[in-house]
């Protein structure tokens, strides 16, 4: 009866490792990008996302209007899954152009984030700003205005503005502390 258990175990595991490893046995670069990816979100958002590799190459088309990255580096520290609007502000964030939006936008990092300045989306130097790794958390952006009366101290325990005062300030919800 345990031999029988476990042939059929083996029968039923052994075409699932197939599946997401190469011709090698071993699970192939974009496999592990792919799951990282879909690590930064919950599974109603990630499993119809597109999965877009760090350098914008898409690696998965999606249906659900939500894009899902492994993170903005090689390191795979900051994965995220945003959606059209969150997408829209990462990518002025990046071409360093204005942004406003007249509706909500959001991003999950649920794998929590690399050290970045609180204070200013372009500051590089650790010893100036506020620099924080935040954990598992939720952002949302929205039209200017939105985040007033919320604090920007990301040690608060509470929801706080980052970037304050710019064009690309949102609130970040800690999702644990």
């Amino acid at each position: 009866m345990k031999k029988n258990l476990i042939l059929a175990l083996l029968v039923l595991t052994i075409p699932m490792a197939a599946n997401s490893a190469s011709q090698d046995g071993t699970s192939t670069d974009t496999d592990k990008r792919i799951a990282i990816a879909r690590s930064a979100g919950p599974i109603l958002v990630n499993k119809e996302a597109t999965i877009v590799d760090i350098d914008g190459t898409i690696l998965i088309q999606g249906s659900n209007g939500w894009t899902c990255s492994p993170g903005s580096q090689e390191d795979f520290k900051d994965p995220h899954c945003s959606d059209e609007v969150w997408t829209a502000l990462m990518k002025a964030v990046l071409s360093q152009t204005p942004f406003s939006t007249d509706r909500l936008g959001f991003s999950y990092m649920l794998q929590g984030d690399r050290s970045i300045n609180n204070d200013d989306p372009f500051e590089t130097d650790p010893k100036k700003g506020n620099w924080i790794a935040e954990g598992p958390h939720i952002m949302i952006v929205g039209p200017k205005g939105s985040a007033e009366g919320i604090t920007n101290d990301p040690y608060s325990g509470l929801p706080y503005v980052m970037f304050k005062g710019t064009d690309y300030e949102h609130i970040m919800m800690p999702l644990s502390r």
